[in-house]
């Protein structure tokens, strides 16, 4: 998983910087597929997942760190620089808030339903639904408030000859 989040880490800050309009597609395509995978998981027939399955499930969960590093870059150039360590600071929190709250409702569903892993593990939906409606509703606003001001702090391609 670390190996993954490195390598995505790597070419989604190399696609970000050369196409600034591909942060919301990245950021929705990993939840997309985050999603299949942990229903392919959750749904699969058998007691077990294949282990090919699970692999490919943590290759993608290594996505997730550098996707939500987008919303990072979606604060910073749509606040005022005065805001903009409250703004990185709310994006750091929404993270980890989300993340300790997905565990607390594992953990109680575990526990209500009987350790029924399937059952505590589809909480896991109620965040990614809550995410892609929050990130559909607040991207046309961020983009807006990006046009409005003049960002020159924005990273952009740097070709060095080799």
């Amino acid at each position: 998983m670390v190996l993954s989040n490195m390598a995505v880490g790597l070419v989604y800050g190399q696609v970000i910087a050369r196409h600034h309009a591909a942060r919301a597609p990245l950021a929705l395509g990993t939840v997309a597929a985050t999603a299949l995978l942990w229903g392919t998981v959750l749904l699969w027939p058998s007691a077990h997942a294949p282990m090919w399955l699970l692999i490919v499930l943590c290759v993608v969960l290594g996505a997730c760190g550098p996707a939500s590093m987008i919303g990072f870059d979606f604060a910073r150039p749509a606040n005022p620089p005065e805001r903009i360590g409250t703004a990185s600071g709310i994006v750091n929190m929404g993270g980890f808030t989300a993340s300790m709250t997905t565990l607390l409702a594992v953990g109680v569903l575990l526990d209500l339903s009987g350790e029924n892993f399937r059952i505590a593990f589809a909480s896991v939906f109620v965040l990614q639904a809550l995410g892609i409606t929050q990130i559909l509703r607040l991207r046309g606003r961020a983009h807006r408030r990006e046009r409005e001001r003049v960002v020159a702090s924005r990273v952009e391609a740097v070709h060095v000859p080799a």
